[in-house]
């Protein structure tokens, strides 16, 4: 089974960003748009993992985060990873807290690593995927401007949830196995 380490947002928040999303459309010739419910913050990638793992996975976590503080983050910012005549991903960058956010990344780091995982080459780049393939119509400061110029909610980061990631429906669907409450 598919998996991630990552961290949800609430209703509201999402549905703000679906609207900033769809200015994004409205300004694109054509791009692959990530569903409402999608959106979220990966800390860790996992990939196919067996369902024996599970247990390891969340005695690692529990224990890596038994005394993790919650808080918060903010969207204030966008940006995009080229591709071949096209931007290959159009993501929303938090802000606020990032060293928060990078201690709570190397902790689960830490703890997959415990369990087997191999550590993260790159650094650490949080972000909100919102699209893929995009071709725009407008310069991309267009949506640069519209982001920052939006009132986002703020992200509250309060657990970190262990998600499946499967498609059903030729849709990517992604189901929380279990999460870890911060304190």
């Amino acid at each position: 089974m598919r998996t991630f380490i990552g961290i949800d947002f609430p209703k509201s928040l999402k549905e703000q960003i679906v609207e900033v999303q769809s200015f994004l459309k409205s300004i694109s010739k054509k791009g692959r748009w990530k569903y409402i419910d999608n959106f979220h913050l990966t800390l860790k990638f996992l990939g196919d993992i067996e369902y024996e793992k599970v247990e390891k996975i969340r005695q690692a976590l529990e224990k890596n985060l038994k005394d993790f503080s919650r808080f918060s983050l903010k969207i204030s910012s966008c940006g995009y990873f080229k591709g071949h005549g096209n931007l290959r991903v159009v993501y929303l960058k938090p802000d606020g807290n990032l060293e928060k956010l990078n201690n709570l990344f190397s902790l689960v780091e830490d703890a997959m690593a415990y369990v087997g995982f191999e550590r993260e080459k790159r650094a650490y780049t949080p972000h909100i995927t919102i699209a893929q393939d995009v071709v725009l119509n407008e310069p991309f400061e267009n949506f640069q401007n519209y982001v920052e110029n939006f009132s986002f909610d703020e992200i509250p980061v309060e657990k970190v949830i262990l998600f499946l990631s499967e498609e059903i429906d030729r849709k990517r669907v992604y189901t929380p196995i279990f999460h870890i409450e911060l304190v």
